[in-house]
């Protein structure tokens, strides 16, 4: 339970943080959006064992991103992570995701919704949290972080599940500005 307040602590850093940049005359002047993105991040999660046998995961997320208005996006999600061979998890996520473009950063804080599956059962799933990708050429970027609290609910177990999901990949983005 600690850790969950710990990361709701860290996740509203984070929304404060992006939109303090926000108000810059530089954030105003480099909006992030315009543009489709595609990204694949390694995952790491740390289980409180609820739903799954092992107390860490590794794995796989695979997402898309499109814009709405300059500093809103919609992501769809979907993450496959094993953790020995009784712990495996498979998850499909859509919500979100809110950022802005600093110099060669974009910052960004979203709140995913969907569904897990794990042990023959397949509990609600929210996911909150952020990262920030570093850009190194017109359509690659870095995702040097990305960390979510990560919930699941219901599906046959009488509490939910506090998770924390930490990961590092690459972006793609694609489509005109």
């Amino acid at each position: 339970m600690k850790i969950g307040r710990l990361i709701q602590g860290v996740t509203i850093l984070f929304v404060f943080s992006a939109f303090a940049c926000c108000q810059t005359p530089a954030g105003r002047s480099f909006v992030s959006g315009g543009r489709y993105q595609v990204a694949g991040t390694f995952s790491h999660v740390l289980t409180d064992e609820t739903y799954v046998n092992a107390k860490t995961l590794n794995g796989w997320t695979a997402s898309f991103s499109a814009p709405i208005i300059p500093l809103l996006r919609a992501d769809i999600e979907a993450g496959d992570y094993y953790g020995g061979p009784h712990g495996s998890m498979k998850s499909v996520l859509v919500g979100p995701r809110f950022g802005a473009q600093i110099n060669r950063f974009q910052p960004f804080v979203r709140g995913l919704f969907g569904v897990s599956h794990t042990a023959g059962v397949t509990p609600l799933t929210i996911a909150a949290g952020g990262g920030l990708d570093m850009i190194l050429t017109e359509h690659i970027s870095l995702r040097l972080l990305q960390v979510d609290y990560y919930r699941l609910h219901g599906g046959g177990a009488p509490d939910g599940a506090d998770y924390l999901r930490m990961g590092f990949g690459v972006a793609y983005e694609f489509g005109s500005r």
